[in-house]
């Protein structure tokens, strides 16, 4: 059975100006990295004459959770700090796996059939998947490159809940009453996915653009649950439930600010310790990110669920 909530308000003019006056500088996570040099230090603040807190071996995995200027704010261990941008190496954060279902498919440099053709690839070719924008996905191909292939061409293995589990294709709304909790769970996550690489925009909540409120708000509305506006009423609504019982598509709530005292940013659980949300970080759109360590981690605040047992 799904629970119904009522719809609030968008956000009060002055949260909007405290965000405004932020900027984006409070900490959403973009992509994973690696050092690339020997002995890279580690600073406290975004400056070459800043207090040096540590020093990272190459190869050093690390969480990159802003950019400010030529520097990256990152995460190692349970250390916090600034890199300088040139030693680190991001990383696409692979979303999804598949397979080409077609014979020479091209691999183009944007998501349009009249941009560049980088390759093709031949039938059966596996790939990673980083993103997805309108009917396309972005995939890994050789060196660090990326490409765009048109979805139709891609035989997705999406991970749902389980490692390897394929997630069922999205419904009508007719089918989805007719459906158990678990299915209904993998369907509202599957529709989410949807949804990937759209961009960030504040106070949206629309194909065209969200929020982290509206995203959660406009996945939900499609399978007839409304929920409050702001992710601070999310989080305030629904059933409490703990961490370590999260199911796909439950919601967690973040601090961002790093103070742990004030909710401000939502996602929907993916299951494996991810979750989808809009970014209003440097990635500035729809992505998944790990809770599991790093930035989300050490600023999770709760968890709520609005789809009953």
């Amino acid at each position: 059975m799904l629970k119904q909530k009522k719809t609030l308000i968008a956000l009060p003019v002055v949260i909007l100006t405290l965000l405004l006056l932020a900027g984006t500088a409070y900490g959403e996570e973009i992509k994973t990295g690696v050092i690339n040099a020997d002995t890279v230090n580690m600073r406290e603040s975004p400056a070459a004459n800043a207090k040096v807190l540590i020093q990272l071996p190459k190869e050093a995995k690390i969480t990159v959770a802003d950019k400010q200027g030529d520097w990256y704010k990152i995460s190692y261990n349970d250390s916090q700090g600034f890199v300088f941008g040139k030693y680190v190496t991001l990383k696409d954060a692979v979303i999804d796996s598949g397979t080409i279902n077609g014979a020479n498919v091209n691999v183009r440099s944007k998501p349009d059939k009249s941009s560049e053709i980088l390759t093709k690839l031949d039938k059966g070719a596996k790939l990673e998947i980083y993103e997805y924008s309108d009917n396309w996905a972005r995939i890994g191909i050789s060196e660090g490159r990326s490409g765009w292939v048109y979805e139709d061409f891609i035989t997705v293995k999406k991970v749902s809940g389980s490692r390897g589990e394929t997630a069922e294709p999205v419904k009508t709304d007719e089918q989805v009453n007719n459906n158990t909790e678990e299915d209904i769970r993998q369907q509202i996550v599957g529709y989410a996915r949807k949804f990937l690489g759209v961009k960030y925009v504040y106070g949206g909540s629309s194909s065209k653009g969200f929020d982290c409120s509206g995203f959660t708000s406009y996945v939900f509305k499609h399978f007839g649950i409304s929920l409050e506006r702001t992710s601070t009423s999310q989080g305030s609504h629904g059933v409490k439930i703990n961490r370590s019982d999260l199911k796909p598509g439950d919601l967690v709530f973040f601090d961002t600010n790093g103070g742990l005292n004030a909710i401000n940013h939502v996602g929907m659980y993916v299951g494996e310790g991810k979750f989808i949300h809009a970014s209003s970080g440097s990635t500035n759109k729809v992505i998944i990110s790990d809770m599991t360590e790093g930035f989300y981690y050490k600023n999770y605040m709760r968890s709520r669920r609005y789809i009953e047992d």
